[in-house]
């Protein structure tokens, strides 16, 4: 791709990879500006983006997320821009589409196995079957157990990363290890 990137950048993976802390020093790098797909929903819907999904539902927070890839896009017309995504745009067509143009996808791949301790290490079982912290999606599959949900956690990342391997133009392997080291691994695999 030679020295220079020519377009936008669309960060996308797994919650907890890193998309918004890399996405952020990426703009700051390459002097440009920084969205969040997330902080765009919840501008244009004036709620937080989880709250949207769990009292809305599915296709509500799919059409708030095409609107704000949308809203992004026709913001900055031509202007090449940093995206970070949220981590189920797999699971969305019209809001990829939108992106597709403005330029290339990069998935940050951080192993499974790490992704599920992240989001396993903020979940409490309050009471039994009783859960906090939780995504509302693996919500959505009644778990009685935290091994249920680690479960589904499994076979949901496991469907995710196909999804993300086959989009993306660049495939970047995040690791366990600090920040910066990882954001040299992006920087490398962009040149």
């Amino acid at each position: 791709m030679g020295e220079e990137m020519k377009d936008s950048v669309v960060l996308m993976g797994c919650k907890h990879c890193g998309k918004t802390t890399q996405g952020r020093l990426l703009a700051q790098k390459l002097g440009v500006d920084f969205f969040d797909t997330d902080d765009e929903i919840a501008r244009i819907r004036g709620m937080d983006p989880r709250v949207l999904y769990k009292t809305k539902g599915v296709t509500e927070f799919t059409l708030a997320e095409e609107e704000a890839c949308k809203s992004i896009i026709q913001k900055n017309g031509n202007r090449k821009i940093v995206i970070s995504t949220g981590g189920g745009i797999c699971d969305n067509p019209p809001a990829l589409q939108q992106l597709r143009d403005a330029g290339i996808f990069v998935f940050l791949r951080l192993d499974i196995k790490l992704s599920i301790e992240r989001i396993m290490a903020k979940i409490q079982e309050v009471s039994p079957g009783v859960f906090a912290g939780a995504p509302a999606y693996v919500l959505n599959e009644n778990p009685a157990t935290l091994d249920d949900i680690r479960a589904i956690l499994l076979e949901k990342y496991k469907e995710r990363f196909k999804q993300y391997e086959s989009l993306a133009d660049i495939v970047v392997d995040i690791k366990n290890a600090p920040i910066e080291e990882n954001f040299k691994t992006l920087l490398g695999a962009l040149q």
